[in-house]
């Protein structure tokens, strides 16, 4: 162990870097949004039905609770029981239809721009709907986007909330009306069955962002050839020292440690096979961390 701690210069002995994966998914089917944990549900704040999971096991949590959860957190709505209708904010309305995508697949974050659904609406199918991200982030709820017609960009249905993998239904009218009774339901399916609405595609990317710091760690010439290691007396009655450490002391580093500015031990790097160092010699080691 050496017997000294060295100071590091955060602008030159320390980088931080990150690094963002992505990953494309393409959901087709029920099967598919099950096994990446895609749950999807229509909710009323007058719904008297509980909340399922993504396996379709009911849970504990009823919709109406559901609804207002998300107006209160998503829409800043104090009453709770309506949500600003996505293609008209000064109108309201009591009934929603989500996509919930699971932290476990999304991870960091939906990748702003890659959002397509395609839906079908009683016999109508091929109804597609793609992401607009807002150039604003929200403090409460961080990045957010817009959920228009491919088609026909100011055909705004809904909201897309990036950082929690939320996409809120809202809006349309006509043929393509998210609003409509809860009673057509809102699930993974062919979309060419008289009075639902079927999803039938859901693509989008995920973020995975790690994020690395490098510790450049110097030993210079005669600093760190020493050590507290018992091994290094040569007589422990006398006190001596073995010859290698004097004169031109050698010593075998075997790791290194990182300490905060009270001193104290946060992190161990070992070194494998131990590295070799001589009075004279100098030995710089990176010591990376990721998180």
């Amino acid at each position: 162990m050496a017997s000294s701690l060295k100071e590091l210069d955060l602008e030159e002995d320390v980088v931080t870097a990150s690094v963002n994966n992505t990953t494309s998914f393409q959901i087709t089917a029920l099967s598919a949004a099950q096994n990446n944990n895609i749950l999807a549900f229509v909710a009323e704040s007058t719904s008297t039905g509980m909340l399922s999971n993504a396996q379709g096991a009911i849970t504990i949590t009823p919709l109406s609770s559901a609804f207002r959860h998300i107006a209160n957190y998503y829409f800043s709505s104090t009453a709770g029981n309506s949500i600003p209708v996505a293609h008209d904010p000064n109108s309201t309305s009591s009934i929603m239809r989500i996509i919930q995508i699971g932290r476990t697949t999304f991870d960091d974050a939906v990748v702003t721009g890659s959002v397509t659904a395609v839906f079908g609406f009683g016999t109508t199918g091929n109804n597609t709907f793609v992401d607009i991200a807002e150039n604003t982030v929200t403090a409460t709820v961080g990045r957010k986007g817009t959920l228009v017609s491919q088609g026909n960009t100011s055909t705004i249905v809904g909201t897309v909330f990036y950082d929690s993998g939320t996409l809120v239904f809202h809006g349309g009218t006509g043929t393509t009306n998210f609003l409509i009774s809860s009673a057509s339901g809102f699930s993974f399916g062919t979309g060419t069955t008289a009075g639902t609405v079927a999803i039938t595609q859901l693509s989008f990317k995920s973020s995975n962002i790690i994020k690395r710091t490098i510790f450049f760690c110097t030993a210079k010439a005669k600093e760190f050839n020493y050590t507290n290691n018992v091994t290094s007396l040569n007589d422990v009655a006398k006190g001596t020292i073995t010859a290698s450490l004097t004169a031109n002391p050698t010593t075998y580093i075997t790791g290194v440690g990182l300490h905060n500015d009270a001193g104290d031990l946060l992190a161990v790097a070992k070194i494998s096979p131990p590295v070799k160092k001589t009075f004279a010699e100098l030995r710089s080691f990176g010591v990376r961390i990721q998180y």
